[in-house]
């Protein structure tokens, strides 16, 4: 599609701005994006608008916030009492100073900015989609690794404040900063521990100090453009709004995050020095003497206890202030964030009651995705602690176990819909075997169902006799390996066969099992026959 762009306006764009062509067109046609969303914004404030609009924001006390993650959360009670406490303060104060704006106790309340750490997976920023859903108020989560400070290539700093403004209610953005204005927003920093200065590093690292510096001023709060003030459309409605008299006070044309909780977070690990092993080096070194005299020392990493057995504790909620500077943290960033919890790594038992017991199981978004199809799902207890206990293997925490589900069941969701089967028992061999388990209840070999699968992705059809189809079953019993694991393996290079002109049937032999390299030596030896070839075409 392409649009007519008046040859006149563009020659005084360059005139006036002393700018290319090109960035004259594109400066004109960002205007008239921005010019068609102000008229959309005029229609909407006349005739009514289609975006979401509602009363003002519930307050909650701490307890019914903890009750609400508690819904959706396993475990992780300290971190959920710290932000529920944190938010059901912050969001009340604002509330009360907006009603009593002549109260001159409290003129610029302290700000119950969190940093959190603890292992990746284990529910941060979770928690804070919750906690947003529950409050109805702008909840914007990001990754401090998208971001850099302000002046240099990429996302800087105050971009957070407007994406915010994106999120908020209004038939506008100047409405839309109004209300978190009015009733506050969310903002949570992931990976704030990426950002943390490395003590190898010399000088002015712009990607990690110079971004901390930046989240400062914003928690100290700080007036931010709702608009890009860099972007081209930004600086030519300035310039259309000047020539037609229009004047926009700096109360409409900026925000100032005074009312946005901030939450940081991090994993806080890397090679060396990571926060655990600052936080131990220190408790070590001090030690914490109980009332008997007793002194207990505690970390996350193993330690050796009785009789040789390793003990897994938790050093993050240990951590303090100097624990976080000498990870590579501002000392101003940290002082402005008062509240600091930790989260803890998540056990077996852990991934088998998130399974379980919370409001949005992932069990039972399988038993409805299925249910769509008419297909009823049940998940044995053995099936459910196999699955926990494979993600807990991973140390990803909870997001393992979609991935781990979704390994397990993607042929299943794809062969059962239309067939005749109306219910699937989830059990552990079906998790152990997916794909023998399905191809059983389908009674199709998995010697035939892989020939046909390599049929129909390279146009070669594989020959496998019955001596063959034994010896492979041997292998995959003596690999503990499902047979069509086992044909993947032993077969990953047969694919060559596709770029060497085979037509027809083509017969699998013990050897080339047993060589691994077989195809690859294969292609080598067509790939030079093919350029002798050649050469004598010449």
């Amino acid at each position: 599609m392409k649009a007519a762009v008046p040859r006149e306006a563009i020659e005084q764009i360059m005139k006036e701005y002393n700018c290319s062509e090109e960035e004259a067109t594109k400066a004109y046609l960002d205007a008239q994006d921005r010019a068609g969303e102000a008229s959309k914004a005029l229609f909407e404030e006349r005739f009514g608008s289609r975006k979401r609009t509602g009363p003002a924001p519930k307050l909650y006390t701490p307890t019914e916030i903890k009750k609400h993650l508690d819904k959706y959360v396993i475990g992780q009670e300290e971190y959920k009492k710290r932000l529920a406490i944190a938010a059901a303060y912050h969001f009340a104060m604002i509330k009360y100073l907006r009603a009593h704006p002549d109260d001159t106790d409290v003129i610029r309340f302290r700000k119950k900015n969190t940093i959190t750490a603890g292992p990746s997976g284990s529910g941060k920023t979770y928690c804070v989609e919750v906690l947003g859903d529950l409050l109805q108020l702008p909840t914007l989560i990001i990754d401090a690794t998208d971001y850099t400070e302000a002046g240099y290539v990429g996302k800087s700093a105050d971009d957070m404040i407007r994406e915010l403004i994106d999120m908020a209610q209004g038939y506008n953005r100047e409405e839309q900063a109004r209300f978190i204005s009015t009733y506050g927003g969310l903002i949570c920093i992931d990976e704030i521990d990426k950002k943390a200065k490395d003590g190898a590093l010399g000088g002015h690292d712009i990607s990690r100090e110079g971004f901390q510096r930046s989240v400062l001023k914003l928690i100290e709060r700080k007036l931010v453009p709702i608009n890009n003030p860099m972007s081209a459309a930004s600086q030519l409605q300035e310039v259309m709004d000047r020539q037609r008299g229009k004047k926009t006070s700096k109360q409409e044309s900026m925000i100032s995050s005074e009312n946005i909780l901030f939450i940081l977070g991090g994993s806080f690990e890397r090679p060396q020095d990571n926060l655990e092993s600052i936080v131990k080096k220190r408790v070590q070194h001090k030690g914490r003497v109980q009332e008997d005299g007793s002194i207990v020392i505690k970390g996350f990493a193993a330690e050796e206890g009785k009789g040789g057995k390793k003990q897994l504790e938790n050093y993050y909620k240990e951590a303090e202030a100097e624990d976080f500077i000498k990870f590579g943290l501002l000392p101003e960033l940290i002082g402005r964030s008062p509240i600091r919890t930790f989260v803890n790594l998540l056990s077996k038992n852990d991934l088998i009651r998130i399974m379980q017991q919370t409001e949005d199981s992932i069990l039972n978004q399988y038993k409805l995705e299925f249910k769509l199809f008419n297909i009823d799902v049940e998940f044995t207890t053995e099936a459910v602690e196999y699955v926990a206990e494979f993600s807990e293997n991973r140390k990803t925490g909870a997001r393992a176990l979609v991935s781990v589900w979704e390994n397990i069941l993607t042929d299943f969701q794809f062969e059962l819909p239309g067939s005749n089967f109306s219910r699937l028992q989830i059990t552990r061999e079906l998790c152990e075997r997916p794909k023998e388990v399905l191809l059983k209840m389908l009674e199709r070999s998995p010697f035939v169902d892989f020939v046909e699968s390599f049929r129909k992705e390279y146009g070669i059809e594989l020959s496998l006799d019955a001596d063959m189809q034994n010896y492979i079953e041997q292998y995959a019993s003596q690999k503990n390996m499902q047979i069509s694991e086992a044909l993947k393996k032993l077969l990953s290079g047969a694919s060559a066969l596709n770029y060497m002109d085979i037509k027809g049937p083509y017969k699998i032999t013990k050897e080339m099992i047993d060589d691994e390299k077989y195809f690859d030596k294969l292609f080598a030896k067509w790939y030079e026959n093919q350029k002798k070839k050649d050469a004598q075409k010449i």
